[in-house]
């Protein structure tokens, strides 16, 4: 079952950290973009074996995406996710609307961390550091997962 808005508020400062009480939407919470860099993704990978090749892009108070081009950015907020608890990301509208694409994730029961956002841009475009750019909903588990999250990716890494 999807967490409704007063369920959501109950899991501020315990499962979602470093949060903005406007986040808080009607049936789930706006992640922001955050981190003094942005991964700007540049191709040559060979998957599993070898991650994408990346570079550095300094992140101020905002950033401009070129055009076809993907970008991970760190979320402001931390997640300690129950072992009871998953959450769907997916874009917010407004970004799609801008011509801005981002992959549906799913955050596992157990995962701990921040939170890795991909953006593609399909038009140069700014973003705003601290805006509201995926959507939360989270969603209650039957019971409590015996096999939590404990993946490489734990604690936020990006790549």
């Amino acid at each position: 079952m999807a967490l409704s808005h007063q369920s959501i508020k109950g899991l501020l400062g315990t499962v979602i950290k470093n949060y903005s009480e406007e986040s808080v939407r009607e049936n789930g919470y706006d992640l922001r973009i955050c981190g003094e860099k942005a991964l700007k993704l540049r191709g040559d990978a060979f998957l599993p074996e070898k991650p994408s090749e990346y570079e550095e892009v300094e992140f101020g108070d905002h950033v401009e995406l070129e055009p076809l081009n993907t970008y991970l950015f760190e979320s402001c907020e931390e997640l300690e996710m129950p072992n009871d608890l998953i959450a769907l990301m997916t874009l917010r509208s407004t970004l799609a609307r801008n011509g801005i694409l981002a992959p549906p994730t799913v955050i596992d029961a157990g995962y701990r961390g921040k939170i890795a956002i991909s953006l593609t841009a399909v038009h140069r475009v700014k973003l705003a550091r601290g805006m509201r750019t995926n959507h939360l909903i989270f969603l209650r588990l039957d019971e409590p997962t015996i096999k939590p999250y404990n993946g490489k990716y734990s604690g936020g890494v990006m790549l």
